[in-house]
């Protein structure tokens, strides 16, 4: 297996509460973010499908507000279709396990925390999941391509129904352990 990168997880405002001292000034608003961790798997052409593990290895206990039951995990396919991956919690090792891939596809998989996935909406507290990404590939060593991204969501308010609460998105890189992308 390979140490792929860091991962957080979260749905929570900007600026944490802390215990109703906000450091913000009276009236300002506080953004809610979504952030959510992806990472792109390709496999070049000219080498055999194989199939491969995509583990998320937390280093806290995700128990806070809804915990595991707001986290939406998803694939998207190699046509570009989304499907979410109801089975992310149901293995031992927390992931996307044996999945395949062929000659000349990519695949996407990713993991945010929805609020209101699971039931009423809530307060993260200013806590998030956290911890690191391994790939496992069942492949000649070095086939896979593997990238992560973290991608995060900004609203007005923890709102994240309102047409109009979108203040920003943002897309980045996440540096990897070994400062490469081959596995």
């Amino acid at each position: 297996m390979a140490i792929l990168s860091s991962f957080e997880i979260l749905a929570e405002n900007l600026v944490p509460d802390l215990g109703g001292a906000s450091p913000l000034p009276p009236g300002a608003p506080n953004p809610f973010v979504i952030q959510g961790y992806f990472v792109q798997v390709s496999l070049p052409l000219g080498l055999p499908s194989t199939l491969f593990n995509v583990l998320f290895r937390e280093t806290n206990d995700f128990r806070q507000g809804m915990g595991h039951n707001i986290l939406l995990a998803q694939i998207i396919d190699a046509t570009g279709t989304v499907h979410v991956y109801k089975e992310f919690f149901h293995s031992t090792g927390r992931g996307f396990l044996d999945q395949q891939i062929s000659a000349g596809q990519t695949l996407i998989y990713g993991v945010q925390a929805i609020p209101g996935l699971a039931g009423p909406e809530v307060e993260q507290a200013g806590t998030g999941w956290r911890g690191y990404v391994e790939v496992e590939s069942r492949g000649p060593a070095g086939s896979l391509v593997a990238t992560p991204t973290q991608r995060l969501v900004y609203y007005k308010t923890e709102n994240i129904a309102d047409p109009n609460g979108v203040v920003d998105a943002v897309v980045y890189p996440v540096p990897t352990a070994s400062g490469g992308t081959r596995i």
